[in-house]
């Protein structure tokens, strides 16, 4: 049986992954990463305070029911 062609990739997949692959060896602009590091800092605040209140203990008491190795 032979084999089907592979589908042409579009122009815009093509200059999508081409963005992409190239991503990682831009530097981000100053303003991103210090944005970047205000978001990592609020959302670990957020967990660490929310786990202290009734919802977070909530949550909490739930998944030590399922079980699973102590940590």
């Amino acid at each position: 049986m032979a084999k089907k062609a592979a589908p042409e990739i579009s122009p815009v997949m093509k200059a999508l992954a081409t963005y992409i692959a190239s991503a990682s060896r831009k530097p981000l602009p100053k303003n991103v990463v210090e944005r970047t590091k205000h978001h990592t800092l609020d959302t670990i605040a957020a967990m660490v305070s929310g786990s202290r209140l009734p919802p977070g203990r909530a949550a909490i008491s739930y998944i030590k029911t399922l079980g699973g190795t102590k940590q």
